[in-house]
């Protein structure tokens, strides 16, 4: 039986750059672990290090590609990592949260029907609610895959959805995203999250960072949704798309590369990538709100 990591990189030069940088930190901390491979639209510079390419027909080059991970998983036992993620240590325990997994992993929570996100759920699963079984809900940043033929129509069903979403809509989320698709395949497949994603790694867009070394690493933070301090146990940090264009990013890939090349990081490269971050985000507040009203918000710029 095969097992092995995968990514995904479709379109933009920018996301395969970031799934090169997942890579280089996967490889810094695991030495001679499973295979890593890349889904891409093509082959280029940044595919060559991958131990294996998979190219896609027809990609969406979207979140919506990674509705497709069953069908070019391209190991017996395939765990995703979203490429713009970070590794922070050996992965090798991922494999005993996967070992519980049902055919598809997705990592979040089962919800109590009678809550309300567990009502929302079932409420928006319309003609397909006759089906479910625990509704669920999952965050996008790691996906488990197990070929087998339980999975059969499990990405005819995930298309249908995405082709019909008006009528499977969640509020506040008036485009499809794999987000909002698998957890009701998963509900009908009765494939309920084994594990919840929140003690695997951490999402930046959720957390507030107190300490984050990715050479040495370590990570502390806090999870914004109850207050908690975590850190211990994370495998990776998922930054989330708009975060890779930030100096805490941008400062880690910066100092990866270095090391992997047996260098010390430049004070001077790390004040131009500090300077760049910062442009960047004055630019995109200015953008966002208006000049005037970056005026007065001053330092929270």
């Amino acid at each position: 039986m095969t097992k092995g990591f995968v990514t995904i990189a479709t379109g933009k030069e920018m996301y395969y750059a970031m799934a090169r940088n997942l890579l280089m930190s996967y490889r810094f901390h695991n030495h001679g672990g499973p295979p890593f491979a890349i889904i891409c639209d093509r082959e280029n510079n940044y595919t060559e290090d991958f131990d294996d390419v998979v190219v896609m027909d027809s990609p969406m080059f979207s979140y919506l590609d990674k509705l497709r991970l069953p069908e070019l998983a391209p190991y017996d036992e395939t765990i995703f990592i979203d490429a713009d993620s970070l590794v922070l240590r050996d992965l090798g325990g991922l494999w005993d949260v996967v070992a519980k997994s049902p055919d598809y992993g997705i990592y979040g929570a089962v919800l109590d029907p009678d809550s309300e996100e567990g009502r929302i759920e079932l409420e928006r699963s319309g003609p397909l609610r006759e089906r479910m079984h625990s509704p669920c809900s999952c965050q996008g940043g790691m996906r488990f895959v197990r070929k087998s033929p339980g999975l059969d129509g499990f990405i005819d069903l995930s298309m249908y959805i995405m082709r019909h979403y008006d009528e499977f809509q969640k509020p506040g989320h008036p485009k499809p995203s794999d987000d909002m698709i698998l957890p009701l395949v998963c509900s009908i497949y009765d494939f309920p999250p084994s594990e919840d994603w929140s003690r695997i790694f951490c999402f930046l867009p959720d957390s507030v960072i107190k300490e984050f070394d990715l050479l040495k690493g370590k990570i502390s933070y806090v999870w914004k949704v109850n207050g908690e301090e975590m850190g211990p146990g994370c495998y990776f940090l998922h930054f989330g798309n708009k975060a890779t264009r930030k100096w805490l990013y941008n400062r880690e890939v910066y100092r990866l590369s270095r090391a992997a090349g047996g260098l010390d990081p430049s004070r001077a490269a790390l004040g131009a990538i500090w300077m760049r971050s910062m442009l960047a985000k004055v630019y995109n507040t200015v953008k966002s709100v208006g000049y005037k009203a970056a005026l007065r918000i001053g330092l929270k710029v």
